[in-house]
C-alpha cells in the first residue's frame, strides 16, 4: 500500500477510535508536539476582495498540546467529565480529502491535508441531536510507526456553536 492510501486509511481510523470513544489510542495517532485548534468563526461583510467569513485571528474555541489533550483524556476516564455523562454517541463523517505532496522537513516528511467534516452527536434519549459541520487543515508525519498528527486547525462553518460544550474531540 502507497503512502498516501496508508494516509487516507489513518483517516478514516482516526474517526472509527472517535466514534468508539478510544480516545487513548487516539492519542497514539498524534506527534508529540501537536497543534490542535478550533478558531472562532466569525461573520462579516463581503468586502471588495470577497469570499465568505473568516476565523478571528488568535481566538480559538480549543488551542491544546499533546499534554492538554492528554489531559482531557484522562478526565474522560475517571467518569466524573459531567459534561460527557452519559457519554456523547457520535459520528464523524470525513469526506472530500485533499492530500498534498509530501514535504521533507527536519522531523520527517510531512503532507497537508484537507478534508470536510460532519460530526453527529447525540446524547441521553431524545431525539434532538447536534450537526457540526467544518473543514479541517491538517499536517500529517510520516515515521517510522507510520503517519501521526502534527497540527489540526478545525474551521467550523457556524459562527454560533449549536452545542453547550466541545467535551469532543474532532
Amino acid at each position: 500500500m502507497d503512502r498516501t492510501q496508508a494516509l487516507l486509511n489513518t483517516l478514516y481510523k482516526e474517526a472509527e477510535l472517535l466514534d468508539e470513544g478510544l480516545y487513548r489510542e487516539w492519542l497514539g495517532l498524534l506527534s508529540e508536539d501537536i497543534c490542535y485548534r478550533v478558531p472562532v468563526r466569525v461573520t462579516k461583510e463581503r468586502g471588495p476582495e470577497g469570499g465568505v467569513s473568516g476565523v478571528m485571528e488568535g481566538m480559538y474555541h480549543l488551542d491544546e498540546d499533546y499534554t492538554s489533550l492528554e489531559m482531557r483524556v484522562a478526565r474522560l476516564e475517571t467518569g466524573f467529565a459531567w459534561a460527557e455523562d452519559p457519554p456523547s454517541r457520535l459520528r464523524h463523517f470525513v469526506t472530500n480529502v485533499r492530500i498534498g505532496d509530501p514535504q521533507p522537513t527536519e522531523r520527517g516528511e510531512e503532507s497537508a491535508v484537507r478534508s470536510n467534516l460532519l460530526v453527529f452527536r447525540s446524547r441521553w434519549d431524545r431525539p434532538d441531536y447536534t450537526l457540526l459541520a467544518a473543514e479541517r487543515r491538517d499536517v500529517w508525519r510520516y515515521g517510522p510507526a507510520g503517519w501521526r498528527l502534527a497540527r489540526r486547525t478545525v474551521v467550523l462553518d457556524s459562527a454560533t456553536l449549536p452545542t453547550h460544550n466541545l467535551a469532543f474531540f474532532f
